[in-house]
């Protein structure tokens, strides 16, 4: 035990574990100028640094925010512009049956009216036709009567003879 009493004597023992203060203050000196360093050239860049990046991501995340919110605007809009479009296109659907309904019922009163026009020339065409017919039976009759007048009267007969008899007929046939 003695070699290890020679290695480690009791003032060296004290001596390391109590330094010497004017080696302490040095330390201490030395530890306050490397921290100020550190400071300056190391904690404020990286802190400098840090602020950047949070500024950037909190930038980021106000653009994302600001971007979503215009899209549930653009969202909202285009629903509504959908809504829009199909309330238009039932309308223009109802507005084409109603004009196809309007020109339906058009063609039908054009068709009744000439249907009706149709009709009317015709009751005209028949009843000139009936007074032509009319007119042409009077004419066989007072043919066939003088006929049969000059066969009776074995005579000849004159014009206003002819026409007096003619009346007389026809009247007669009128009756």
């Amino acid at each position: 035990m003695r070699v290890l009493e020679n290695i480690i004597s009791r003032d060296d023992f004290i001596s390391k574990l109590f330094p010497n203060p004017w080696e302490a203050l040095a330390t201490f000196i030395a530890f306050v100028i490397l921290l100020i360093a550190v400071f300056f050239f190391a904690y404020k860049p990286v802190k400098e640094l840090l602020k950047k990046r949070q500024d950037y991501v909190d930038n980021k995340i106000k653009d994302a925010e600001i971007r979503e919110e215009k899209s549930k605007e653009l969202l909202e809009e285009a629903n509504l512009a959908k809504e829009n479009s199909k309330k238009e296109g039932m309308e223009i659907l109802q507005q084409y049956k109603a004009d196809a309904l309007a020109t339906k019922q058009e063609i039908i009163n054009e068709g009744k009216e000439e249907a009706k026009k149709q009709l009317q020339d015709a009751k005209k065409e028949i009843a000139q036709e009936i007074i032509k017919s009319k007119q042409d039976i009077h004419n066989e009759i007072v043919d066939v009567a003088l006929s049969a007048s000059k066969e009776v009267l074995k005579r000849n007969v004159n014009e206003d003879d002819e026409k007096r008899l003619l009346d007389d007929f026809i009247n007669d046939l009128d009756k």
